[in-house]
Order: structure tokens, then C-alpha cells, then sequence
């Protein structure tokens, strides 16, 4: 989404930087064929300019640190949802301003495409409601009200009205005009651009000027054939009625009369002026090498053949280095390892890609490399959930692609990356077993009535064991105390590990007391 937002963006700014070039120096020639050239050019260029870089299919994640390990885990969000209140986990969600955006976009492209449907709707209406007439390969539609005159495709729409008024051959020969210049393929384009830029008033800026010059073009092309200016100026004037202003048509229009008018007076441009076009050249290379050349980078392009990205891996919350910390860059099989001092180093070639960073026990990261040759990572650590709703995972099939995973280094040397969560010996089922059978209902609170479910974090420590037990979400003083106990009774845990090496990991568990 984020590169469909860019491209609109990159693409309003294009808009409106050829625009201003168009509204500085052309707008007051009389080269109407040419104005016409720069204003579909801009609108075209700008429409593609963006996407010569941004891709429109994102390369997925292929590697992953898969996990082999025989206790269900969830994650320690879906415990929260259900009322566990800790300033550790915060549950607030942050509001997605990206997706609330875009659904006001999508909204008002949907509502200048149904203005299109509208106004094809209606022009079809009032073909088949009006009577037609062939002339000179055209087809007349004699229209029962007094609308403005206009062109669409091959058609003219005239009031029956004006059928017989001497301004008639006039009105015919305007409008024959635009179709014969596919006036109605300008008019096309800007609309298609201004379903996406409808946001932008610089778009609408186009769309009048792009009349403006179809209409200039057209009267041109009339006193070009031998029509007297004079009378031609006085039925302009004539033709000044009331009536709807249509968006996919060339009409004669009486917003324009004056401007029109006033254009015919004019004294002709100079050839020499034709010449101010040439000054786009430059803010056309601007553009490109603005939206398409790649980021600067703190290295020579020949450098950048062996570029090496650096850094460490620590732990957010000791900040001591994370070793065996894993470094793949995004969308492909190329990574690393950190050391004993959480220090790597990664060959990116001549990309600038985006590197993933993960452990076993700790929150994945993703950073764009942009222009660093340093990146320093602090990884947050995770907390697991035992998932007794879940299915138990015994004897897990060690050549499935979630226990193991192949990857290859800068140098295509092969190494395995094999990451273990805590298990327990029988799985999740024994697991469940074992607290049913050790649990002691504190029988004042069994009394009392007291019951529901306690919430317990601990960490499983590099030898197996229980350390670190509290409660994340109680019931009562007594039941948490009987919580606690049972949680740090438990023996035999097999602790994670990453590449054979044993680590602590945080879990949380529930422990249900139900009155039969």
C-alpha cells in the first residue's frame, strides 16, 4: 500500500511541477497545436514516471527461523485480549492512519467514476430519445431541449432548435472539428487521471486548459476554411444558452466565449516562441532523475559491487550481545550469523535491500539498509503462551520444513540455522495431565466459591528450570499462591535452543481452578 500511495503522490507532483511550466510560459500563445502536445504529454509522462521504480508485486519472505518442538505456543497476544492488564504487554492497537486514508481515496475514486457512468448513462439516453441524422459521415442527434451543442465520438448533438437558425453550418463545422482532431481522446486520458487525482486541484487545472485549447484549436481550424471572424464572433455570442456542462465532450461552450473571442483578436505567436517548449527538457530530466534514480549512498557506485553492511545484536532490555543472531536479507536465501560478541557483517552486492533480524526467543526486525554501512539492532524479547486449546505436537516429522532451515551466506557456503522452543517430555497433553493431577484447590477459596483462571509468567532457564514466577493476571490471593506453587513444580522442561545452544525463554500459563 505504501508504494501504491507513493506513486500518487509522485505522480501529483509531476502534475503540478509540468503544469506551472505550462502556466508560466505557454498558456498565452496562439501555438494551440503544441499547448495541446504539452498538456496529454505532461499528463502521460507523469502517469508513468513513478512506476519505473516502485514494483507492483512485493517479493515474498522466503526464509523464516523454523522451529521443531513438541508443547503447543501461542503468542502472548491473544492472552491479553482476554483482560490481562500489565504495563509489559500493552494492548492498545495503534490506529492504522494508512488504511483509513486509502478507504477516503478509494471513496472518492469511486465517486468520479460514477460521475463517468452518469454522464455515458445519460449521453446514451439522449441518443436513443433524439432523432438522427446522417451528415457527411456524421451522425446528427437532433435533441428536444436546449442544451449547449457538443461532440462525442462521431456524434453532434444539436437542439432541434438551432436545426434551422443560420448559425447552424457554423455549430456543425465547430464541432466537426474536434472529432476530426480526437478531442474526445484528450478528454479521456485527463478524466482517467482525474479518477486518481481527484484529490488534487492541479488536475482540474488540466482538464480546463485542455478545453480551453480544444476550443481555441477548433475556432482556428473554422476561420482557417474561409468563415467570416465577424459573423463567426456574433454566433459565439448567439450561442451563449444555459445548459449542463458535460465531461467527456468537446461543446460549444459559452464559458469560454470571451476567452475565445479574445484569442481570435490576438496577434498570432511568434515561430520563434515555439521554442520555449525545449525549456521543458530540463524539468523532465529533473523529474527523472528525482523519482528514479536509487538513494544516495555513503559509497561509489564501484564500491557498491562489495558493499559489506556491519553491526551488532543486542538484547533490548541488557543490552548484552545476542549471539548466533540471524541476518537474512528480505526475499532471499543470502545471511548470516552473528558472533560470540553479537557482531556480523552480510555482503549485499549491489542492492539496497532490506535485512531481517531474528533469534529464537526474541521479536523479528526488519530494516531497510537505505544509504547505512552500519546498522546497530536491539532485539525485543518475546513471550510465549502455552496454547492448551491447541493441538499437541508429539513426534513432530523432522524433515517437514517447520522444524529446519537451509540457507546460504555471501559466499555460498551452506549452513543449517535449527531453533528450538521449550518442550515438555509427552507434549502439551502430559503437560495438562500433570497440572490437573498436582493441582490443590485452596479449600477456602473451593468454599467460598472462588474460581476462574490465573495467569502465570515464568522463565525457563538455559538448565530446564523454573525461575522468574509471577502472576500477569490473578483470581484471588489464595488461588495465585497455589498457582505459583504448581507452575514452579514442574521438572524435566527441555529449554530452547539456537544452533544446539541452550537459552532462557518466557512463557506464560494458564492454570484453571473450576469448582465441579
Amino acid at each position: 500500500m505504501a508504494s501504491f500511495i507513493e506513486y500518487v503522490l509522485k505522480t501529483g507532483i509531476s502534475l503540478a511541477v509540468l503544469y506551472m511550466f505550462y502556466w508560466l510560459f505557454l498558456r498565452k500563445d496562439t501555438h494551440f497545436k503544441l499547448n495541446r502536445v504539452v498538456l496529454v504529454f505532461s499528463i502521460l509522462f507523469s502517469a508513468i514516471l513513478p512506476s519505473m521504480h516502485i514494483g507492483i508485486f512485493s517479493t515474498p519472505h522466503v526464509f523464516e527461523s523454523f522451529r521443531s518442538f513438541t508443547l503447543e505456543f501461542s503468542r502472548i497476544e491473544p492472552l491479553i485480549s482476554e483482560g490481562i492488564e500489565t504495563n509489559s504487554f500493552p494492548t492498545a492497537e495503534p490506529v492504522n492512519y494508512w488504511k483509513f486514508l486509502l478507504i477516503v481515496y478509494m471513496i472518492g475514486v469511486c465517486t468520479v467514476f460514477a460521475r463517468l457512468i452518469y454522464q455515458a448513462i445519460f449521453l446514451h439516453a439522449v441518443s436513443r430519445m433524439s432523432e438522427k441524422i446522417n451528415y457527411n459521415g456524421y451522425s446528427i442527434i437532433t435533441m428536444n431541449t436546449d442544451m449547449t451543442p457538443f461532440s462525442y465520438f462521431n456524434r453532434i448533438y444539436v437542439p432541434s432548435s438551432k436545426m434551422d437558425e443560420g448559425s447552424f453550418d457554423n455549430i456543425i463545422a465547430h464541432e466537426r472539428s474536434h472529432l476530426n482532431q480526437g478531442h474526445y481522446i484528450d478528454l479521456f486520458i485527463i478524466e482517467i487521471m482525474t479518477m486518481f487525482q481527484w484529490f488534487n486541484p492541479v488536475i482540474w487545472l488540466y482538464e480546463k486548459s485542455i478545453k480551453e485549447v480544444h476550443e481555441y484549436l477548433a475556432d482556428e481550424d473554422v476561420l482557417s476554411k474561409g468563415e467570416d471572424q465577424g459573423k463567426y464572433q456574433a454566433h459565439l455570442v448567439n450561442q451563449a444558452l444555459g445548459g449542463p456542462v458535460f465531461i467527456l465532450t468537446s461543446q460549444f461552450n459559452q464559458s469560454l466565449i470571451k476567452k475565445r473571442i479574445m484569442m481570435m483578436k490576438k496577434m498570432k505567436t511568434s515561430h520563434a516562441a515555439k521554442f520555449k517548449v525545449l525549456l521543458i527538457l530540463p524539468i523532465v530530466t529533473g523529474l527523472l532523475l528525482a523519482f528514479t534514480m536509487e538513494p544516495a549512498r555513503s559509497f561509489s557506485d564501484p564500491d557498491r559491487q562489495n558493499s559489506t553492511i556491519t553491526g551488532n545484536v543486542t538484547d533490548e532490555s541488557t543490552g548484552m550481545p545476542i549471539p548466533g543472531g540471524i541476518i537474512i536479507i528480505r526475499g532471499t536465501t543470502t545471511g548470516t550469523i552473528t558472533d560470540k560478541e553479537g557482531n556480523y557483517s552480510i555482503d549485499i552486492g549491489n542492492t539496497i535491500p532490506v535485512l531481517v533480524f531474528s533469534h529464537v526467543g526474541y521479536k523479528s526486525q526488519e530494516i531497510p539498509v537505505e544509504s547505512n554501512t552500519k546498522i546497530n539492532v536491539q532485539l525485543e524479547r518475546e513471550v510465549l503462551a502455552v496454547d492448551f486449546s491447541g493441538g499437541n505436537k508429539l513426534n513432530p516429522n523432522m524433515n517437514s520444513p517447520e522444524n529446519k532451515q537451509n540457507s546460504t551466506n555471501a559466499n555460498n557456503d551452506l549452513y543449517v540455522v535449527k531453533e528450538e522452543l521449550p518442550s515438555y517430555p509427552g507434549g502439551t497433553d502430559a503437560l495438562k495431565k500433570y497440572l490437573m493431577d498436582n493441582l490443590r484447590y485452596p479449600s477456602e477459596a473451593k468454599k467460598k466459591g472462588i474460581q476462574g483462571k490465573v495467569m502465570v509468567n515464568f522463565v525457563i532457564n538455559a538448565a530446564g528450570a523454573v525461575t522468574d514466577v509471577k502472576i500477569m493476571r490473578g483470581v484471588s490471593s489464595e488461588l495465585d499462591a497455589e498457582a505459583m506453587r504448581l507452575v514452579s513444580s514442574v521438572k524435566g522442561w527441555k529449554p530452547a535452543s539456537h544452533n544446539g545452544e541452550h537459552l532462557s525463554t518466557a512463557v506464560t500459563m494458564p492454570v484453571e481452578f473450576k469448582i465441579q
